[in-house]
C-alpha cells in the first residue's frame, strides 16, 4: 500500500472515531433527557399555597421526673414494718417503713427524766447539756419513721421486715411525676439558638406513634463533662405528660428554634440555583419559565418564598434534574420533554 493509501486510511478512520463519539454523546444527552422527563413526568405541578414552617434542632435524651429521690434511714436498725409496696402512690408526710425503735424509745425517755431532775439543782451549764441530750434522742426516735419527702409513686422497695439496715442505705425510691421532663444534650455550634421558652416536638422510641410537645426550661451555661464534643445541658418539660410515658426511656426532641406562620411555600426540591440565584420554574399559558425568587426559612421539605411567586402560582414541583440537562445541552431554544415546553428566560440571566 502506498504513502497516499495509508494516509487516507488514517483519516477515514479518525472521522470514523469522531462520528462514533459524536453518535455516543447525542445518545447520552438524549437518555439524559429521558431520565429527566422520567423525574419530571408531564403535568407534575404544584400550587402555591400559604402555611406554616419551622426548623428545629434534634437531641436525643432520657426522660426524668421531676423529683427522683432515693430514700434512707438516718439511723440504723432493725426494720420493723414496711407500709407500701413498688408502684404505690403516697402523699408527702405518710409512713413508708419503721425500724423497731426500743432501744431509741428507752434512750428518749433517759434524757427527758434527765431533764426534768437537772431543772431542780443543776448549774445552767448543765442543764443546757440535759437539753441537748434530749434533743439528740428525740431525732433518733423519730428517724426511726421513715416517711415520704413528697407525694408521689413509690418506684421501689429494697427492704423487709426483720432486716438489718444501716444509716444511709438505701431502702427506697420515691418518684414525683406530676411533671416530667426530657433531659437532652445541645452540639455548642447549636447552643446559641436554644432558649427557654421555645417549643419541642418529642418523640419516644418506645411508642413511635406518641407525639408530645414541651417546653425549654433551662439551658446549661457549662458544657457537660468528657467526651471530645462540647454538649451543653438542655431541659425540656412535657407539656401534657401521657401515662405511658416513664422515667429513663429514651427519647428525641426536636427544639423548634425558627419559626414562619402563614407564608408562602413550596416544595424544596421546586427551586433550582442558577448563577448563584434562585429560580422556580412557573407554568405560565405559553408554557414553562424559569422564575426568580427570593426564599426564606426551610425545614428541608418545604421553602417560603419571600418574593417572586403569588399565592395560587402555579410551578413544577421539580426541576433540578430538567434544568441541569436542558443547560448542558439544550442548545438554545426551547425543547418539549415529557410534554412540557421549557421557555428560555428573557429577564433572567444564565
Amino acid at each position: 500500500m502506498s504513502k497516499k493509501r495509508r494516509g487516507f486510511a488514517k483519516i477515514a478512520l479518525i472521522l470514523l472515531i469522531v462520528v462514533i463519539a459524536v453518535g455516543y454523546g447525542y445518545r447520552l444527552r438524549t437518555k439524559k433527557l429521558e431520565q429527566a422527563a422520567a423525574v419530571l413526568p408531564a403535568g407534575r405541578e404544584v400550587v402555591v399555597t400559604r402555611g406554616d414552617l419551622s426548623r428545629g434542632i434534634s437531641s436525643t435524651g432520657t426522660i426524668a421526673a421531676a423529683q427522683d429521690l432515693e430514700l434512707t434511714f438516718d439511723v440504723g436498725g432493725k426494720v420493723k414494718e414496711v407500709l407500701v409496696q413498688a408502684t404505690e402512690r403516697v402523699e408527702k408526710g405518710a409512713v413508708l417503713a419503721q425500724l423497731a425503735d426500743t432501744e431509741q424509745q428507752m434512750a428518749y425517755l433517759t434524757a427527758k427524766r434527765d431533764l426534768e431532775l437537772a431543772k431542780f439543782d443543776a448549774a445552767p451549764s448543765v442543764i443546757k447539756e440535759k437539753e441537748l441530750q434530749l434533743q439528740i434522742a428525740e431525732t433518733n426516735l423519730k428517724n426511726t419513721t421513715l416517711r415520704a419527702p413528697f407525694s408521689g409513686i413509690v418506684a421501689r422497695v429494697d427492704i423487709q421486715p426483720e432486716e438489718w439496715v444501716t444509716s444511709g442505705t438505701s431502702v427506697m425510691r420515691l418518684l414525683d411525676t406530676s411533671r416530667m421532663f426530657l433531659s437532652v444534650g445541645v452540639d455548642e455550634v447549636d447552643i446559641r439558638y436554644v432558649e427557654v421558652g421555645q417549643k419541642a416536638i418529642i418523640t419516644l422510641d418506645a411508642y413511635p406513634e406518641l407525639t408530645l410537645s414541651g417546653t425549654v426550661v433551662e439551658v446549661g451555661i457549662v458544657p457537660e463533662a468528657g467526651g471530645q464534643v462540647v454538649i451543653f445541658p438542655v431541659k425540656i418539660e412535657l407539656d401534657d405528660p401521657d401515662p405511658r410515658v416513664k422515667v429513663g426511656m429514651s427519647a428525641e426532641a426536636e427544639i423548634v428554634v425558627e419559626k414562619a406562620e402563614n407564608v408562602l411555600i413550596v416544595p424544596f426540591e421546586a427551586v433550582t440555583v442558577r448563577d448563584g440565584k434562585n429560580v422556580v420554574a412557573k407554568v405560565t399559558e405559553e408554557g414553562v419559565e424559569p422564575t426568580e425568587v427570593v426564599t426564606g426559612l426551610s425545614d428541608g421539605f418545604l421553602i417560603e418564598i419571600k418574593k417572586g411567586l403569588k399565592e395560587g402560582d402555579r410551578i413544577l414541583a421539580s426541576n433540578y434534574e430538567l434544568y441541569r440537562t436542558l443547560q448542558g445541552g439544550s442548545g438554545g431554544g426551547s425543547r418539549g420533554v415529557g410534554g412540557v415546553r421549557v421557555v428560555q428566560p428573557g429577564g433572567v440571566r444564565r
